[in-house]
Protein backbone atom coordinates (compact mmCIF):
# COMPACT_ATOMS: atom_id res chain seq x y z
CA UNK A 1 0.00 0.00 0.00
CA UNK A 2 1.26 3.50 -0.82
CA UNK A 3 1.79 6.43 1.16
CA UNK A 4 -0.04 9.53 1.03
CA UNK A 5 2.04 12.09 0.33
CA UNK A 6 1.41 15.51 1.82
CA UNK A 7 3.39 19.17 2.03
CA UNK A 8 3.67 20.46 5.63
CA UNK A 9 0.63 22.76 4.90
CA UNK A 10 -1.99 20.28 2.86
CA UNK A 11 -4.83 20.39 5.45
CA UNK A 12 -6.82 18.48 2.95
CA UNK A 13 -8.77 15.29 3.55
CA UNK A 14 -7.79 12.26 2.41
CA UNK A 15 -9.36 8.70 2.79
CA UNK A 16 -7.10 5.72 3.72
CA UNK A 17 -7.36 2.38 4.51
CA UNK A 18 -7.50 1.79 8.43
CA UNK A 19 -5.01 -0.78 7.83
CA UNK A 20 -2.22 2.19 7.20
CA UNK A 21 -3.02 4.00 10.48
CA UNK A 22 -0.49 3.36 13.31
CA UNK A 23 -2.90 3.61 17.13
CA UNK A 24 0.10 5.96 19.01
CA UNK A 25 1.43 4.15 21.91
CA UNK A 26 1.42 7.45 24.08
CA UNK A 27 -2.01 8.21 23.83
CA UNK A 28 -3.54 8.64 27.69
CA UNK A 29 -7.01 8.99 26.29
CA UNK A 30 -9.76 6.37 27.58
CA UNK A 31 -14.02 6.26 26.79
CA UNK A 32 -16.25 4.94 29.57
CA UNK A 33 -18.72 2.79 28.36
CA UNK A 34 -21.14 5.85 27.66
CA UNK A 35 -19.27 7.87 26.03
CA UNK A 36 -18.36 4.94 23.43
CA UNK A 37 -21.85 4.52 22.77
CA UNK A 38 -22.45 7.89 22.40
CA UNK A 39 -19.60 8.29 19.99
CA UNK A 40 -20.79 5.60 17.99
CA UNK A 41 -24.47 6.43 17.70
CA UNK A 42 -22.95 9.66 16.33
CA UNK A 43 -20.45 8.22 13.57
CA UNK A 44 -23.76 5.77 12.64
CA UNK A 45 -25.69 9.03 12.16
CA UNK A 46 -24.03 11.41 10.54
CA UNK A 47 -20.88 9.59 9.47
CA UNK A 48 -17.42 10.66 10.20
CA UNK A 49 -17.56 14.95 10.16
CA UNK A 50 -14.12 15.24 11.77
CA UNK A 51 -11.13 13.60 10.29
CA UNK A 52 -8.14 11.50 12.20
CA UNK A 53 -4.67 13.46 12.45
CA UNK A 54 -1.98 11.16 11.12
CA UNK A 55 1.82 11.96 11.47
CA UNK A 56 3.83 12.40 8.27
CA UNK A 57 7.33 12.96 9.74
CA UNK A 58 9.86 10.53 9.14
CA UNK A 59 9.94 7.90 11.03
CA UNK A 60 6.80 8.62 12.27
CA UNK A 61 4.60 7.63 9.48
CA UNK A 62 0.94 7.16 9.67
CA UNK A 63 0.85 7.56 13.82
CA UNK A 64 -2.21 8.81 15.01
CA UNK A 65 -2.66 12.09 16.55
CA UNK A 66 -5.80 12.40 16.82
CA UNK A 67 -9.32 10.44 16.75
CA UNK A 68 -7.54 6.88 18.46
CA UNK A 69 -11.18 6.34 19.77
CA UNK A 70 -13.43 7.34 16.47
CA UNK A 71 -10.55 4.86 14.67
CA UNK A 72 -11.59 2.37 17.58
CA UNK A 73 -15.60 3.09 16.46
CA UNK A 74 -14.66 2.62 12.69
CA UNK A 75 -13.43 -0.79 12.75
CA UNK A 76 -15.80 -1.60 14.86
CA UNK A 77 -18.74 -0.64 12.17
CA UNK A 78 -16.68 -2.41 10.06
CA UNK A 79 -15.36 0.43 8.22
CA UNK A 80 -12.48 0.44 5.33
CA UNK A 81 -11.73 3.77 5.19
CA UNK A 82 -11.59 6.89 7.48
CA UNK A 83 -11.00 10.75 6.35
CA UNK A 84 -7.54 12.23 7.93
CA UNK A 85 -5.28 15.03 7.61
CA UNK A 86 -1.76 14.95 7.93
CA UNK A 87 0.90 16.90 9.61
CA UNK A 88 4.41 16.76 9.74
CA UNK A 89 5.85 16.51 13.53
CA UNK A 90 8.69 15.52 15.43
CA UNK A 91 7.96 13.06 18.07
CA UNK A 92 8.35 15.74 21.00
CA UNK A 93 5.74 18.24 19.14
CA UNK A 94 3.60 14.89 18.48
CA UNK A 95 3.30 14.02 21.52
CA UNK A 96 2.36 18.00 22.85
CA UNK A 97 -0.50 17.71 20.25
CA UNK A 98 -1.42 14.55 20.78
CA UNK A 99 -2.50 16.16 24.90
CA UNK A 100 -3.92 19.53 23.28
CA UNK A 101 -6.16 17.43 20.99
CA UNK A 102 -7.57 15.38 24.13
CA UNK A 103 -7.85 17.84 26.85
CA UNK A 104 -11.51 18.27 26.85
CA UNK A 105 -12.56 14.97 26.11
CA UNK A 106 -13.68 11.40 27.94
CA UNK A 107 -10.66 10.19 30.86
CA UNK A 108 -7.36 10.02 31.02
CA UNK A 109 -5.22 6.88 31.56
CA UNK A 110 -3.22 8.34 34.60
CA UNK A 111 -0.23 6.36 34.13
CA UNK A 112 0.27 7.53 30.70
CA UNK A 113 -0.07 11.14 31.37
CA UNK A 114 2.51 10.38 33.93
CA UNK A 115 4.92 9.91 31.12
CA UNK A 116 4.67 13.09 29.94
CA UNK A 117 6.75 16.32 31.17
CA UNK A 118 4.59 18.28 33.89
CA UNK A 119 5.99 21.57 32.41
CA UNK A 120 4.21 20.35 29.13
CA UNK A 121 1.39 19.31 30.67
CA UNK A 122 1.08 22.99 32.80
CA UNK A 123 1.51 24.66 29.55
CA UNK A 124 -1.63 22.80 27.86
CA UNK A 125 -4.36 23.76 30.62
CA UNK A 126 -3.71 20.91 33.56
CA UNK A 127 -4.31 22.27 37.05
CA UNK A 128 -2.45 21.75 39.95
CA UNK A 129 -4.51 19.75 41.43
CA UNK A 130 -4.52 17.42 38.51
CA UNK A 131 -0.70 17.68 37.95
CA UNK A 132 -0.97 16.26 41.42
CA UNK A 133 -2.80 13.62 41.44
CA UNK A 134 -0.80 12.60 37.82
CA UNK A 135 2.15 12.94 39.70
CA UNK A 136 0.99 11.29 42.82
CA UNK A 137 4.25 10.66 45.48
CA UNK A 138 5.32 7.18 45.61
CA UNK A 139 3.55 5.72 48.96
CA UNK A 140 7.00 4.70 51.04
CA UNK A 141 7.65 7.47 53.94
CA UNK A 142 10.84 8.68 54.52
CA UNK A 143 12.95 6.90 57.28
CA UNK A 144 14.43 9.25 58.96
CA UNK A 145 15.89 9.01 63.12
CA UNK A 146 17.03 12.49 64.08
CA UNK A 147 18.49 10.86 67.17
CA UNK A 148 20.96 9.06 65.01
CA UNK A 149 21.67 12.46 62.69
CA UNK A 150 22.51 14.01 65.68
CA UNK A 151 24.66 11.72 67.12
CA UNK A 152 26.28 11.37 63.15
CA UNK A 153 27.36 15.00 63.51
CA UNK A 154 30.44 16.11 64.50
CA UNK A 155 29.55 19.47 66.62
CA UNK A 156 32.70 20.72 66.17
CA UNK A 157 32.76 20.70 62.47
CA UNK A 158 29.24 22.42 61.36
CA UNK A 159 30.02 24.05 58.23
CA UNK A 160 26.96 26.27 58.81
CA UNK A 161 27.32 29.72 60.73
CA UNK A 162 24.96 32.29 61.52
CA UNK A 163 23.09 34.57 58.60
CA UNK A 164 23.88 31.72 55.79
CA UNK A 165 22.00 30.92 53.23
CA UNK A 166 21.51 27.93 51.41
CA UNK A 167 20.10 26.76 47.98
CA UNK A 168 18.46 23.38 48.12
CA UNK A 169 17.01 22.87 44.42
CA UNK A 170 14.48 25.49 44.22
CA UNK A 171 13.96 25.72 47.98
CA UNK A 172 16.17 28.31 50.43
CA UNK A 173 17.79 27.53 54.06
CA UNK A 174 18.62 30.39 56.34
CA UNK A 175 20.37 29.66 59.55
CA UNK A 176 19.10 32.80 61.48
CA UNK A 177 16.21 33.75 63.69
CA UNK A 178 12.73 34.68 62.57
CA UNK A 179 11.79 36.65 65.64
CA UNK A 180 14.67 39.11 63.81
CA UNK A 181 13.15 41.60 60.67
CA UNK A 182 16.74 42.04 58.93
CA UNK A 183 16.59 37.72 59.01
CA UNK A 184 13.32 37.52 57.96
CA UNK A 185 13.92 39.74 54.67
CA UNK A 186 17.19 38.31 53.56
CA UNK A 187 15.90 35.12 53.43
CA UNK A 188 12.83 36.04 51.13
CA UNK A 189 15.28 38.04 49.49
CA UNK A 190 12.19 39.91 47.57
CA UNK A 191 9.49 37.21 47.14
CA UNK A 192 6.50 36.77 49.13
CA UNK A 193 4.96 33.40 50.79
CA UNK A 194 1.95 31.55 49.75
CA UNK A 195 1.95 29.64 53.05
CA UNK A 196 3.30 29.39 56.39
CA UNK A 197 3.11 25.86 57.57
CA UNK A 198 5.03 25.76 61.03
CA UNK A 199 5.86 23.96 64.14
CA UNK A 200 7.36 26.88 66.63
CA UNK A 201 9.37 26.33 70.00
CA UNK A 202 6.63 25.72 72.39
CA UNK A 203 6.39 28.56 75.11
CA UNK A 204 6.60 26.43 78.11
CA UNK A 205 9.69 26.68 79.55
CA UNK A 206 10.82 23.03 78.96
CA UNK A 207 14.29 23.46 80.49
CA UNK A 208 13.01 25.35 84.04
CA UNK A 209 11.08 22.61 85.31
CA UNK A 210 13.04 22.03 88.74
CA UNK A 211 15.95 23.71 89.31
CA UNK A 212 19.19 22.85 91.52
CA UNK A 213 22.04 25.85 91.78
CA UNK A 214 19.86 27.72 88.63
CA UNK A 215 20.55 24.18 86.79
CA UNK A 216 17.61 22.21 84.91
CA UNK A 217 17.17 18.74 85.96
CA UNK A 218 16.10 16.09 84.13
CA UNK A 219 12.94 14.38 83.92
CA UNK A 220 10.03 15.94 81.80
CA UNK A 221 10.61 18.76 80.52
CA UNK A 222 14.29 18.04 80.38
CA UNK A 223 14.86 16.89 76.58
CA UNK A 224 18.55 15.64 76.19
CA UNK A 225 20.73 17.84 73.33
CA UNK A 226 17.71 20.48 73.36
CA UNK A 227 20.67 23.09 73.99
CA UNK A 228 21.25 22.19 70.38
CA UNK A 229 17.72 24.09 69.90
CA UNK A 230 18.94 27.67 71.00
CA UNK A 231 15.32 27.78 72.85
CA UNK A 232 16.10 27.56 76.69
CA UNK A 233 14.62 31.29 76.62
CA UNK A 234 11.99 32.66 74.73
CA UNK A 235 11.39 36.70 74.87
CA UNK A 236 7.68 37.91 76.22
CA UNK A 237 7.00 38.98 72.52
CA UNK A 238 8.64 35.87 70.70
CA UNK A 239 5.01 34.90 68.81
CA UNK A 240 4.52 38.67 68.34
CA UNK A 241 7.74 39.00 66.75
CA UNK A 242 7.68 36.18 64.53
CA UNK A 243 4.15 36.17 63.15
CA UNK A 244 4.54 40.24 62.50
CA UNK A 245 7.78 38.89 60.59
CA UNK A 246 5.73 36.83 58.36
CA UNK A 247 2.89 39.27 57.40
CA UNK A 248 5.88 41.27 55.74
CA UNK A 249 6.74 38.56 53.27
CA UNK A 250 2.94 36.95 52.80
CA UNK A 251 1.36 37.43 49.51
CA UNK A 252 -2.59 38.75 49.54
CA UNK A 253 -3.62 35.34 49.13
CA UNK A 254 -2.36 33.41 52.06
CA UNK A 255 -2.68 30.92 54.42
CA UNK A 256 -1.20 30.06 58.05
CA UNK A 257 -0.86 26.76 59.64
CA UNK A 258 0.69 26.69 63.36
CA UNK A 259 0.98 23.81 65.02
CA UNK A 260 0.86 24.74 69.31
CA UNK A 261 0.77 23.14 72.89
CA UNK A 262 -2.82 23.61 74.16
CA UNK A 263 -1.46 25.65 76.83
CA UNK A 264 0.13 28.40 74.00
CA UNK A 265 -3.37 28.75 72.42
CA UNK A 266 -4.25 32.04 73.93
CA UNK A 267 -1.23 33.56 72.74
CA UNK A 268 -0.90 31.91 69.83
CA UNK A 269 -4.83 32.93 69.05
CA UNK A 270 -4.42 36.65 70.05
CA UNK A 271 -1.89 36.98 67.61
CA UNK A 272 -2.95 35.28 64.52
CA UNK A 273 -6.01 37.61 65.45
CA UNK A 274 -4.00 40.55 64.38
CA UNK A 275 -3.30 39.74 60.81
CA UNK A 276 -5.35 36.66 59.91
CA UNK A 277 -8.90 35.26 59.86
CA UNK A 278 -8.89 32.24 62.02
CA UNK A 279 -10.69 29.19 60.05
CA UNK A 280 -10.49 26.21 62.09
CA UNK A 281 -8.47 23.86 64.60
CA UNK A 282 -6.62 20.70 63.51
CA UNK A 283 -6.30 18.03 66.28
CA UNK A 284 -3.26 15.39 65.62
CA UNK A 285 -4.10 12.20 67.66
CA UNK A 286 -1.46 10.72 68.58
CA UNK A 287 -2.06 7.19 69.97
CA UNK A 288 1.45 5.72 70.99
CA UNK A 289 2.37 8.49 72.77
CA UNK A 290 3.51 7.81 76.12
CA UNK A 291 5.00 10.57 78.47
CA UNK A 292 7.63 9.87 80.43
CA UNK A 293 6.76 10.75 84.08
CA UNK A 294 4.16 9.74 86.88
CA UNK A 295 0.27 10.47 86.08
CA UNK A 296 -0.89 10.84 89.51
CA UNK A 297 -3.39 13.91 89.47
CA UNK A 298 -2.89 14.76 85.70
CA UNK A 299 -4.92 13.18 83.08
CA UNK A 300 -4.24 12.01 79.33
CA UNK A 301 -7.68 13.35 77.59
CA UNK A 302 -8.73 12.07 74.14
CA UNK A 303 -10.78 14.46 72.76
CA UNK A 304 -12.08 16.04 69.77
CA UNK A 305 -12.08 19.96 68.76
CA UNK A 306 -13.73 22.07 66.44
CA UNK A 307 -12.98 25.50 65.82
CA UNK A 308 -15.22 27.58 63.75
CA UNK A 309 -13.89 30.87 61.69
CA UNK A 310 -14.20 34.00 63.32
CA UNK A 311 -14.52 37.93 61.93
CA UNK A 312 -11.79 40.20 62.98
CA UNK A 313 -14.01 41.82 65.42
CA UNK A 314 -13.55 38.85 67.54
CA UNK A 315 -12.44 38.97 71.39
CA UNK A 316 -10.77 35.40 71.25
CA UNK A 317 -10.71 32.85 73.18
CA UNK A 318 -11.77 32.18 76.83
CA UNK A 319 -9.44 29.19 78.97
CA UNK A 320 -9.70 28.13 82.17
CA UNK A 321 -6.17 27.87 84.56
CA UNK A 322 -6.29 24.51 84.59
CA UNK A 323 -3.03 23.61 82.23
CA UNK A 324 -1.20 22.41 84.99
CA UNK A 325 -3.43 19.77 85.32
CA UNK A 326 -3.93 18.62 82.08
CA UNK A 327 -1.74 16.78 79.61
CA UNK A 328 -3.47 14.87 76.28
CA UNK A 329 -2.38 12.91 73.48
CA UNK A 330 -3.30 15.61 70.73
CA UNK A 331 -1.58 18.48 68.92
CA UNK A 332 -3.30 21.30 67.84
CA UNK A 333 -2.83 23.87 64.58
CA UNK A 334 -4.16 26.58 64.15
CA UNK A 335 -5.07 27.52 60.72
CA UNK A 336 -6.16 30.99 59.37
CA UNK A 337 -5.63 32.62 55.91
CA UNK A 338 -5.99 36.02 54.34
CA UNK A 339 -7.47 37.06 50.62
CA UNK A 340 -8.97 33.95 49.20
CA UNK A 341 -8.26 30.14 50.38
CA UNK A 342 -8.14 27.25 48.27
CA UNK A 343 -10.03 23.91 49.50
CA UNK A 344 -10.19 21.70 46.88
CA UNK A 345 -7.80 18.97 45.94
CA UNK A 346 -8.05 15.63 44.37
CA UNK A 347 -7.05 12.43 45.36
CA UNK A 348 -7.22 9.25 43.12
CA UNK A 349 -8.83 11.50 40.65
CA UNK A 350 -11.95 12.80 43.13
CA UNK A 351 -12.02 15.90 44.93
CA UNK A 352 -11.60 16.12 48.18
CA UNK A 353 -10.30 18.42 51.51
CA UNK A 354 -8.49 17.17 54.61
CA UNK A 355 -10.47 17.03 57.57
CA UNK A 356 -9.53 18.74 61.03
CA UNK A 357 -8.99 15.48 63.23
CA UNK A 358 -4.91 13.66 61.74
CA UNK A 359 -4.89 10.19 63.36
CA UNK A 360 -1.36 8.86 62.83
CA UNK A 361 0.95 6.16 64.68
CA UNK A 362 4.33 6.61 64.13
CA UNK A 363 6.12 3.63 63.74
CA UNK A 364 8.73 4.66 66.22
CA UNK A 365 9.11 7.27 68.81
CA UNK A 366 11.24 9.12 66.44
CA UNK A 367 8.12 10.51 64.72
CA UNK A 368 5.48 10.13 67.37
CA UNK A 369 6.09 13.75 68.64
CA UNK A 370 8.05 12.09 71.60
CA UNK A 371 11.65 12.55 70.24
CA UNK A 372 14.15 15.38 70.69
CA UNK A 373 12.42 17.95 69.38
CA UNK A 374 8.43 18.17 71.03
CA UNK A 375 6.42 17.14 68.44
CA UNK A 376 8.24 16.30 65.25
CA UNK A 377 5.91 16.09 62.71
CA UNK A 378 5.55 13.21 59.84
CA UNK A 379 5.80 14.90 56.44
CA UNK A 380 2.86 12.31 56.41
CA UNK A 381 0.48 14.38 58.24
CA UNK A 382 1.62 17.54 56.13
CA UNK A 383 1.40 16.76 53.00
CA UNK A 384 -2.77 16.77 52.60
CA UNK A 385 -2.77 20.28 53.85
CA UNK A 386 0.10 21.66 51.29
CA UNK A 387 -1.70 19.57 49.04
CA UNK A 388 -5.02 21.80 49.60
CA UNK A 389 -3.69 25.14 50.66
CA UNK A 390 -1.65 25.27 47.54
CA UNK A 391 -0.34 24.62 44.26
CA UNK A 392 2.52 23.16 42.52
CA UNK A 393 5.54 25.37 42.47
CA UNK A 394 3.94 27.69 45.40
CA UNK A 395 5.86 29.13 47.97
CA UNK A 396 5.68 27.74 51.96
CA UNK A 397 7.44 29.49 54.55
CA UNK A 398 8.86 27.59 57.28
CA UNK A 399 10.16 29.96 60.28
CA UNK A 400 11.37 27.15 62.48
CA UNK A 401 12.66 24.69 60.26
CA UNK A 402 13.57 22.20 62.99
CA UNK A 403 14.52 18.81 61.49
CA UNK A 404 13.28 19.95 58.06
CA UNK A 405 9.67 18.06 58.08
CA UNK A 406 8.33 20.89 56.31
CA UNK A 407 10.86 21.31 53.82
CA UNK A 408 10.65 17.38 52.63
CA UNK A 409 6.80 17.55 52.57
CA UNK A 410 7.25 20.58 50.06
CA UNK A 411 9.70 18.71 47.98
CA UNK A 412 7.34 15.49 47.97
CA UNK A 413 4.50 18.33 46.41
CA UNK A 414 7.23 20.37 44.51
CA UNK A 415 5.88 23.35 46.28
CA UNK A 416 9.00 25.02 46.80
CA UNK A 417 9.86 25.93 50.76
CA UNK A 418 11.46 28.89 52.09
CA UNK A 419 12.83 28.18 56.05
CA UNK A 420 14.66 29.77 58.83
CA UNK A 421 16.36 27.92 61.66
CA UNK A 422 18.48 29.30 64.66
CA UNK A 423 20.81 26.65 65.04
CA UNK A 424 23.41 25.80 63.10
CA UNK A 425 22.97 21.95 64.46
CA UNK A 426 19.89 21.84 63.14
CA UNK A 427 20.46 23.36 59.66
CA UNK A 428 23.13 21.05 58.84
CA UNK A 429 20.40 18.32 60.17
CA UNK A 430 17.92 19.77 57.23
CA UNK A 431 20.58 20.41 54.59
CA UNK A 432 22.11 16.42 54.96
CA UNK A 433 18.19 15.24 54.84
CA UNK A 434 17.27 16.83 51.59
CA UNK A 435 20.32 15.95 50.31
CA UNK A 436 19.99 12.40 51.16
CA UNK A 437 16.74 12.16 50.18
CA UNK A 438 17.13 13.82 46.36
CA UNK A 439 20.87 13.00 45.86
CA UNK A 440 21.63 16.68 44.99
CA UNK A 441 23.88 19.20 47.08
CA UNK A 442 22.85 22.15 48.41
CA UNK A 443 24.52 25.40 46.91
CA UNK A 444 25.91 27.96 49.73
CA UNK A 445 24.36 31.00 48.55
CA UNK A 446 26.04 33.89 51.34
Amino acid sequence: MNKVQATKSDLKIHYISIELIKPNESNPRKMTPKQKEDLKENIQKFGFVDPLVLNQHKGRENFLIGGHQRLIIAKELGHKKVPVVFVDLDKEKESELLIRLNKNQGEWDIKLLADFDPKLLESIGFTSDELDNIFQIEDNPEVFDLDKELKKLDINKINIKKGDVYQLGGHHLMCGDSTIEADMLKLMDGVKADMCLTDPPYILNYLAGKKKKGQATTGFGYKRDRRYLETESLPDDFTEKWMANINKVQKDDFSIIVYENWKNIRIIWNEMEKYWKLKNMIVWHLPNRCQGFAAKNKFFNKYDIAMVGTSKDHKGLELNDEGELLENEYQIALYAISGKAQWESYKKGNKYCPTDFIEYKSADEKNSGQGIIFGTKPTEILIPYIKVLTKRDDLIIEPFGGSGSTLIASEKMKRRCYLMEKSPVYAEVIKHRWEKMTGLKAKKLT
